[in-house]
């Protein structure tokens, strides 16, 4: 450590801000079609909606991508994005849980598609600069894994906050309109995503290529970097299809018959995540990350299997979500500690340096799963005789008694279950083709940083990889 080039006071505040990042994104990402539902939808319409939203997103995505890597400010190439993104970010997710109750249902439509097309951009706006940022803090790997891992601990409890704060203040028991608890989860971001943006350095400035880049150039890049493509379809598959996590409340209201039941069902789901990440640095010196990822998600896929065929019984479930929990927690540290490494294998074999676009690969996929997740979820439940329902909370609820005939019970069921396990049985399947290995990254960012030269790179490869010849 003594060579590194951050403090222990910049770790804690990269940690802290994913942390508030977290809080906003899974509140979103978890509550959001819940919310929705609530607003007294139509549950197809809803999911339409988020559907032609995603159009916007990859448009908005590739050309924030781009524009990073083009555009550089004097005092930073990460920090000054995120400094712009924080205000905007609290704003569209308080504007996005608050549509008003007086407007007509396509009224209603028409404001949640603004709202979401503008919380997307300005989520766009702080997500690609803040996975960007560890690559321009430093060049050290060990260094880079000590951040990452950082931010995941972080993340994971700005997860429990949001799901605390989800699940039990608008549950039976307290009451709490989602759009109340939206501004409590604002707060919490602000006061932990504001010193990373004022309080840290970007102490390694890549040497800057601007003849390389061209959208024809950015294109070979993306097409010839394969890892990319292969890690994120298999996560396109792996929490794209986890609808489990946009029902969950409905399932436990339902099927459990207490909506307050999903707070220890998270909690089973998410606490182990907590403990497994303390411990994911001292695995990491032992194994390589990407190994110990695939036997996690191999694991994972055969628990959510055995999920769906027990079926709706809690105290096995009970089990079977500690259980998967705990090897969920080496996912949720390890997912996105692969983005780095694909961005310097793009630059090894293409020579073209785009971190920008390659963390904007990470941001649009991880939007697009949880809004494919959603759109999933509700259109399976619109399309099997879901009842709308217009209620501000699941004691709003309970007191309409609005019941579900069993052809929508049986679909929620399947939502909740069943297509979350295929998808995870699918992603391992892709992930299998992946064997980009940390030492090899590690010797490619020597190279790219141009420590070592080709030669001395490729002898020390486990494997050969195909290098693109520039014109």
């Amino acid at each position: 450590m003594d060579n590194w080039y951050t403090s222990k006071k910049e770790r804690t505040f990269y940690g802290l801000y994913f942390m508030g990042q977290n809080v906003v994104y899974t509140f979103t990402y978890m509550f959001l079609a819940t919310y929705l539902l609530l607003c007294g939808l139509d549950a197809v319409a809803t999911a339409g909606v988020l559907l032609l939203v995603k159009v916007w997103d990859a448009v908005n995505d590739c050309l924030f991508g781009g524009l990073i890597d083009r555009f550089h400010f004097k005092n930073g190439r990460f920090i000054p994005w995120l400094k712009i993104s924080l205000p905007l970010i609290l704003l569209t997710t308080a504007l996005l849980f608050r549509i008003p109750q007086s407007l007509g249902i396509n009224q209603k439509l028409v404001f949640f598609a603004v709202a979401y097309v503008l919380w997307d951009t300005a989520y766009t706006i702080c997500d690609v600069p803040i996975f960007g940022l560890v690559t321009t803090m430093t060049d050290i790997q060990d260094e880079r894994t000590a951040l990452m891992t950082t931010g995941r601990i972080y993340a994971n409890f700005g997860t429990l906050l949001a799901l605390a704060a989800g699940y039990v203040l608008p549950s039976e028991a307290v009451g709490m309109s989602f759009s109340n608890v939206a501004v409590i989860i604002c707060v919490v971001s602000f006061v932990t995503m504001f010193w990373l943006c004022f309080r840290t350095k970007e102490h390694v400035q890549p040497e800057e290529r601007e003849d390389e880049y061209t959208m024809r150039s950015m294109f070979t890049y993306l097409f010839h970097n394969r890892y990319l493509f292969i890690y994120y379809g298999g996560l396109l598959l792996f929490t794209g299809l986890n609808t489990a996590t946009t029902v969950l409340q409905f399932a436990c209201f339902y099927l459990f018959k207490n909506s307050l039941i999903s707070t220890v069902l998270a909690a089973l789901s998410f606490v182990p995540a907590v403990i497994v990440a303390l411990f994911m640095p001292r695995i990491l010196k032992k194994w390589d990350k990407f190994r110990v990822f695939y036997l996690s998600a191999a694991v994972y896929a055969g628990l959510s299997v055995v999920v769906w065929i027990v079926g709706p019984v809690l105290i096995p479930q009970l089990v079977l979500m500690t259980l998967r929990g705990i090897v969920f927690g080496a996912i949720t540290v390890l997912e996105f500690m692969f983005t780095p490494d694909c961005a310097e294998y793009g630059q090894y074999t293409t020579g073209i340096e785009a971190k920008g676009i390659t963390f904007a690969i990470q941001t649009f996929t991880m939007k697009l799963v949880s809004a494919l997740s959603s759109v999933i979820a509700i259109a399976v439940l619109g399309l099997f005789g879901w009842n709308s329902v217009a209620a501000e909370s699941f004691a709003e609820l309970a007191a309409l008694n609005v019941p579900q005939s069993e052809m929508a019970l049986n679909a929620l069921w399947a939502v909740f279950a069943l297509i979350p396990a295929l998808g995870a049985v699918l992603a391992v399947l892709i992930w299998h083709k992946y064997d980009l290995r940390t030492g090899d990254v590690e010797q490619m960012a020597k190279f790219n940083n141009g420590e070592i030269d080709r030669d001395t790179c490729e002898a020390n490869l486990s494997h050969p990889y195909t290098v693109v010849t520039k014109e």
